[in-house]
C-alpha cells in the first residue's frame, strides 16, 4: 500500500514538474501584446494618391458626360430633320429607321461606358485599400505593434431622423469604444504613404 502511494506521489510530482516547466515555456513563446488603432477611411481619403486617382476618375467622368451630350445632340438633330419631312416620303422612312438604330446603339454604348467606368472605380478603390492595409502593417511592425484595431465608425445622424433600430446598428459599428490618442497611428500611415507615393512619381 505504502509502495503504491509512493508511486502515485512520484507521478504527481513528475506531472507538476512538467506543468511548471511547460507553462512558462508557452508564455515565453507568446509575444507581448501591443495595441494600436487607426482609421483606414481617413487614411484612404487623405492620402495624395487617392486624391490624384479621384481627380483622374472625375476627369474621365466629365469626358464621358461630354461624349454622352454629343451623342444626344446628334440624335436630337436627326429628330429635328425628320420633323421637316413628309411622313409619306421614302426619305422619312429611311430617317426614322436610322434614328431607331442610332438610338439603340447610343443606349447600348452608354450602358457599356457606365459599366466600364464603375469597374475602373472599383478596381482603383480596391487597389488603394490594399496599399492602405500594407502601409498600416508596415508602420505597426516598425513600432512592434501586434494588433491594430479599426477606429473608424459612422457618425450618428440627427436624433429626429433616426429610429431605435438604426441607433443600435450604428452603435454596433463602433468597434473601438475608447482609445488613448497616443495609440492612433492614422497620421503616421498617411505620412508614410505620401512619402512613398511622392518618391515614385
Amino acid at each position: 500500500m505504502r509502495a503504491g502511494m509512493v508511486w502515485v506521489t512520484g507521478v504527481v510530482v513528475s506531472v507538476v514538474a512538467l506543468m511548471s516547466w511547460a507553462i512558462p515555456a508557452r508564455a515565453d513563446e507568446m509575444p507581448a501584446l501591443k495595441v494600436a488603432v487607426c482609421d483606414p477611411i481617413k487614411i484612404l481619403t487623405q492620402i495624395q494618391e487617392y486624391k490624384d486617382v479621384m481627380a483622374k476618375l472625375k476627369q474621365d467622368g466629365d469626358t464621358l458626360t461630354n461624349q454622352v451630350q454629343v451623342k444626344k445632340g446628334q440624335l436630337q438633330t436627326e429628330q429635328d430633320e425628320i420633323k421637316l419631312l413628309l411622313q409619306s416620303s421614302d426619305e422619312y422612312e429611311k430617317k426614322v429607321e436610322k434614328l431607331t438604330e442610332d438610338s439603340a446603339d447610343t443606349q447600348a454604348w452608354m450602358q457599356a461606358m457606365q459599366v466600364n467606368f464603375a469597374r475602373k472605380q472599383r478596381i482603383a478603390d480596391k487597389g488603394l485599400f490594399d496599399k492602405v492595409l500594407k502601409a498600416i502593417s508596415e508602420v505597426a511592425q516598425a513600432q512592434g505593434v501586434t494588433l491594430v484595431m479599426n477606429c473608424a465608425h459612422p457618425d450618428f445622424p440627427d436624433s429626429d431622423k433616426m429610429d431605435i433600430n438604426q441607433f443600435f446598428q450604428i452603435m454596433l459599428l463602433h468597434t473601438s469604444l475608447f482609445n488613448d490618442p497616443k495609440l492612433d497611428i492614422t497620421q503616421q500611415v498617411i505620412i508614410a504613404m505620401d512619402k512613398t507615393y511622392s518618391t515614385s512619381h
